[in-house]
């Protein structure tokens, strides 16, 4: 082997690589699966302002959803990888702030005296994941490219 044929190989790797890649963030960020998980977000956070046999059900029907949507997106996935912990990381932490813009609003709502103010805040939440799940984009790309480097 030359060393041309070696470099030739070692760019085929990396051009693989880039294609795992690309279809990883792409199948990640998908639309559809954003929609269905924002759904399921939407009607867990709104049970707060049904009674109490309907809040139940409200919430079996979010988590059924959310669960369901991500039970289809793994099966689906082109490309299977484990997530890292930088990862892990950034989405606990985008889930951290959508907890705390769901109370903020809540919290802000009931203090001008709106009524559902839960279903309130779970529509503007509801909408924040999905606008942050385009705006985001960019930043979950790098952290899983960074992560294939090392």
């Amino acid at each position: 082997m030359t060393a041309y044929d070696a470099q030739t190989a070692l760019d085929a790797i990396h051009h693989r690589r880039e294609q795992t890649l690309d279809a990883y963030v792409r199948h990640a960020q998908s639309r559809p699966y954003a929609i269905v998980a924002a759904l399921g977000l939407f009607a867990v956070c709104s049970s707060f302002d049904l009674p109490n046999p309907w809040n139940t059900a409200a919430v079996l029907a979010g988590n059924g959803l959310v669960l369901g949507g991500l039970f289809v997106h793994q099966r689906r996935a082109p490309v299977r990888r484990k997530t890292t912990g930088s990862e892990a990381l950034f989405y606990a932490a985008v889930g951290v702030l959508l907890v705390g813009l769901f109370w903020t609003v809540a919290i802000g709502a009931y203090f001008l005296g709106l009524p559902a103010r839960h279903t309130l805040a779970a529509a503007v939440t509801a909408l924040a994941a999905v606008v942050g799940s385009y705006a985001l984009r960019p930043v979950v790309e790098s952290i899983v490219r960074g992560n294939g480097h090392g």
